[in-house]
């Protein structure tokens, strides 16, 4: 079941997209599924999104908890309440705009919101401004199936540690959340368990990686790269 209809060439491809991915996000917090979804998507539609989203479960646990002394509790509680106020009016909301081009909508968003942070103005990883971040990024994970290009916006300014182990904490919530969706759905069962276990050795390839590629990160390379991936995230929606 597990390898069912894999040749060994298609999981080794499938091992190095998520192990590149991995070892990308370990080091800034964010990006593995921009990086190894499209890949895993032209090998086999069955590794995305489920398969994807437990592995990653994994891989952001583990960030978190490698680092978890520079995880903000009251920080970490305010942005699970503006997930899960998201993820409630998301669902709502998707049954009631049926049909609207919804994807295209948050892509101008989330351009919007990289051209105000470009021109100097700073979001700051606190209060209000988390909240609403969680909760825009909520509705837009369970509507467009991207949770991070918002809030990672709000860590654009924050320590390399403190922006990895946040944003670990919250999309180990995050993905799992979407995951039981899935289940409950019945579009997670014994088949994308088998692809998850396809897809872990590449998230420990990536973990093991981890050390090396946080060498080159700093505060100002993870502002750049935070919003380098959000623009691309942006224009991948508008444009699809």
């Amino acid at each position: 079941m597990i390898f069912d209809g894999l040749t060994l060439t298609t999981i080794l491809i499938a091992i190095s997209a998520m192990a590149f991915g991995c070892a990308f996000q370990a080091a800034l917090g964010l990006g593995f599924a921009l990086l190894a979804a499209p890949i895993l998507a032209l090998l086999d539609p069955a590794f995305v999104p489920g398969p994807m989203l437990l592995a990653g479960v994994a891989l952001a646990a583990l960030t978190a908890y490698g680092e978890r002394d520079a995880i903000d509790r009251s920080m970490l509680a305010t942005c699970l309440i503006g997930l899960v106020v998201g993820t409630v009016v998301g669902a709502i909301a998707l049954l009631a705009v049926r049909g609207l081009d919804l994807q295209r909508v948050f892509g101008v968003m989330i351009l919007l919101a990289v051209g105000v942070s470009l021109m100097g103005k700073t979001i700051a990883a606190k209060g209000r401004s988390l909240l609403i971040a969680a909760g825009i990024s909520g509705v837009m994970g369970i509507m467009a199936g991207l949770h991070g290009p918002v809030i990672s916006l709000a860590f654009q300014n924050a320590d390399p540690r403190v922006a990895r182990a946040m944003l670990g904490a919250y999309f180990t919530v995050a993905y799992l959340s979407a995951v039981a969706a899935l289940a409950l759905v019945g579009s997670f069962g014994a088949p994308e368990i088998g692809r998850t276990l396809v897809l872990l050795p590449g998230v420990a390839v990536g973990l093991a990686l981890a050390p090396i590629t946080r060498r080159f990160i700093n505060r100002d390379r993870l502002r750049i790269a935070i919003l380098a991936i959000a623009a691309v995230s942006g224009l991948i929606l508008v444009v699809k």
